[in-house]
């Protein structure tokens, strides 16, 4: 069976019940990153030691085969990002797209998620949002997303370098005016969380996802 595994996003006591039990059960774990999820399990004291497999965007396509083989032989495989909920502007779709169509059992065990997390953080009505996930890198295209987006009713998630964060504050003004309420939330579950105003991008660190309406 393939098991959907939200991790913590910063403060490893996010973990939930079910995501650790998984864990300690899997034969195999997909990962993101093979070191950044075998450095969380260790720090979680997670004593299970399943076969660690890197499993990006990149490759996904070339291990579905392997992958597919050992749910159909009933491994017991976890998919994980580097944190939060997989698949969410992260790899792992098609994976589940192929399981439901060839009948194999998967399940999402909920969990921590940065855009869902910044939502609740930002103090904007958010009864309807839209995720944007991570706008492309040229101006040009990034406009392009903003553009589709400004009148579509509600508040928007973006997931960005803490280095770029200027730069889209100055591209999303440019599309919405200088009246879009902006909050750049910093490092959320960690000890120097903080949300800053759209007027404080400087000397931005760690992970940031922006939110605006």
């Amino acid at each position: 069976m393939l098991y959907i595994i939200a991790t913590p996003i910063g403060n490893l006591g996010d973990i939930t019940a079910r995501a650790r039990e998984a864990l300690e059960k899997a034969d195999i774990l997909l990962c993101e990153d093979t070191r950044k999820t075998g450095l969380m399990m260790q720090n979680l004291g997670i004593r299970n030691k399943p076969f660690l497999v890197s499993f990006y965007d990149e490759v996904e396509e070339q291990k579905m085969p392997e992958i597919l083989h050992w749910l159909k032989e009933g491994k017991e495989v976890g998919l994980v990002s580097n944190a939060g909920m997989p698949i969410i502007s992260d790899p792992g779709w098609r994976l589940v797209k192929k399981c439901r169509e060839l009948g194999l059992k998967y399940t999402a065990l909920p969990g921590p998620c940065a855009a869902i997390n910044a939502l609740a953080l930002a103090g904007l009505p958010c009864g309807r949002f839209s995720f944007l996930g991570f706008l492309p890198k040229k101006k040009g295209e990034r406009k392009k997303v903003l553009e589709k987006y400004k009148n579509i009713e509600g508040a928007k998630v973006v997931y960005e370098s803490p280095f770029r964060a200027e730069k889209l504050v100055s591209e999303i003004k440019e599309v919405w005016g200088e009246n879009v309420e902006i909050k750049i939330c910093r490092e959320m579950t960690k000890k120097f969380e903080e949300i800053r105003d759209a007027g404080r991008t400087r000397k931005l660190k760690g992970e940031i996802t922006v939110v605006f309406s």
